[in-house]
């Protein structure tokens, strides 16, 4: 049970890490900055260069996926906390089957 807890606490850390980053506004401006980039520089990329084109693809993609990872911890760390939050207050399993 142990285990969990310390599990549930890391991902609501990492989440409440998470969401600090999210909303930083450094963080902000920077992701606006290299999306915007990404997009300048695909669309000065000759249609010819498949390969440029590719990488563009692949850079539009990783930033949002960065971004969504990040999202995806602070999601995880919500549930982590209403989790922990409520092994808490709740009895083990056990013991409320003899309370009904």
């Amino acid at each position: 049970m142990s285990d969990q807890v310390n599990r549930q606490r890391q991902d609501a850390m990492r989440g409440e890490d998470a969401a600090r980053v999210l909303e930083s506004r450094a963080f902000k401006e920077a992701m606006e900055a290299l999306k915007g980039q990404i997009v300048t520089d695909w669309s000065n990329c000759p249609v010819r260069d498949v390969e440029g084109q590719r990488l563009f693809l692949q850079l539009h993609k990783l930033s949002r996926k960065f971004e969504a990872l990040l999202t995806g911890m602070v999601e995880t760390g919500k549930l982590a906390r209403l989790e922990f939050g409520s092994a808490k207050t709740l009895p083990p399993r056990d013991l409320r089957k003899h309370h009904k």
